[in-house]
């Protein structure tokens, strides 16, 4: 018997493959040079990156980003929408910066791959069959101790690019509890509740300033089945079971996010996330959760 994982592997594989060959042709195939490519990105982006042949990396990060001899850019079809999509690496005052510029059809949207020096200074990328290939160090410690060399392979959903999972297992969500802690600054503290009916309570703390309207104490309201929906497949597709009980950044001031998640037979699952940095999944999931305060009509 073929294993399903291969199976589903091979799926999205032969997705690729079919969107490559029904490409429309767009303005990012005809860009060609350094010239064209830096002209489009200051044309069609926020993000500033300088495009050069040569990537100016740190010492630390020389010599794996010369043994691994990538592109600094490359075009590929990663939202799966028959559009070439244009992925590059350039140059900033603080060092390598990788960004996504996305053809959405009547708009390019740009997203940020790489996650800051703070977080990991070495990151190197690269892409094949409409995934990204992400290789990373990250700083553990204040003290400035390294991690390994970690790759994640990430694929465009749920509207960002995110860790894959190539078989995602589905669970029976019964609540889903949030906690955003304060920081040495003005960041919201408030707790989420969810329930399986669908109900919702926002115990709003300090700078929850939403929509311009300043928000305090207890609300309740109901999410709709689509709301209530998304949560759940990122959830499922992230693997949340399997994720680590505690994740951290290394500098300091941060907010720590919570997340609690009681499944199937009451099973629980608890993370702790100091910087809210742990993983591309979870950062989607936490701006879902942040984004739903100003997205519901709420009671007190």
């Amino acid at each position: 018997m073929i294993p399903r994982t291969f199976i589903i592997i091979s799926f999205l594989t032969s997705i690729c493959f079919f969107s490559q060959n029904h490409k429309k042709a767009n303005k990012i195939d005809s860009l060609q040079n350094v010239d064209s490519i830096q002209k489009f990105i200051e044309e069609k982006s926020t993000e500033y990156i300088t495009v050069s042949d040569q990537i100016q990396y740190k010492d630390q990060c020389r010599s794996t980003a010369d043994s691994l001899n990538f592109k600094p850019w490359i075009k590929d079809d990663f939202d799966q929408n028959g559009l070439t999509d244009l992925l590059i690496t350039g140059n900033t005052s603080n060092g390598p910066k990788t960004i996504c510029i996305l053809d959405m059809g009547n708009e390019f949207i740009t997203k940020k791959i790489t996650q800051g020096s703070l977080y990991e200074p070495c990151a190197f990328v690269t892409a094949k069959d409409c995934k990204i290939e992400y290789k990373s160090n990250k700083i553990l410690s204040r003290l400035g101790y390294f991690s390994d060399l970690k790759t994640d392979h990430l694929i465009y959903k749920f509207g960002e690019f995110i860790e894959e999972n190539s078989n995602p297992k589905r669970h029976n969500i019964l609540e889903i509890e949030f906690e955003a802690s304060a920081c040495y600054g003005n960041c919201p503290s408030f707790t989420l509740k969810i329930v399986s009916n669908r109900d919702i309570e926002w115990l709003a703390g300090d700078d929850n300033t939403v929509n311009f309207q300043k928000y305090s104490g207890n609300y309740g309201s109901k999410l709709s089945q689509e709301q209530y929906k998304d949560l759940l497949e990122i959830l499922d597709y992230i693997d949340f079971e399997n994720l680590a009980e505690n994740y951290s950044v290394a500098y300091s001031d941060s907010a720590t996010g919570t997340l609690k998640i009681t499944y199937d037979n009451l099973k629980t699952k608890m993370i702790s996330d100091y910087g809210m940095m742990g993983t591309r999944g979870l950062k989607k999931l936490y701006n879902v959760l942040f984004d739903l305060r100003g997205n519901i009509e709420w009671k007190k």
